[in-house]
């Protein structure tokens, strides 16, 4: 069987994701906190390695991941966002 991340809304169980965001030099603590208050976010951090920041994004349905990721990618100071859906708990 495929995975369908649709199959997830019609059971009523939320869809978790990370994501993984380069910010402009200087700006990732600043930014971390503008991230927190996106909603859909649980939380943000900032972090060492290849990313500055890691979120963690919890919704309904890929409508709404969409929409998070557009207000993450919509902040001042983000060059990049990489997002990875969760495949099970």
């Amino acid at each position: 069987m495929d995975w369908d991340p649709a199959r997830f809304t019609l059971i009523g169980l939320p869809m978790k994701a990370y994501m993984f965001i380069n910010s402009m030099r200087g700006q990732s603590i600043a930014l971390t906190k503008a991230i927190r208050g996106v909603g859909g976010v649980l939380a943000a951090d900032a972090i060492t390695g290849d990313f500055d920041i890691i979120a963690s994004v919890e919704v309904r349905d890929l409508t709404e991941l969409r929409t998070a990721m557009g207000g993450v990618q919509a902040l001042d100071g983000v060059l990049k966002t990489t997002t990875c859906m969760v495949l099970s708990d």
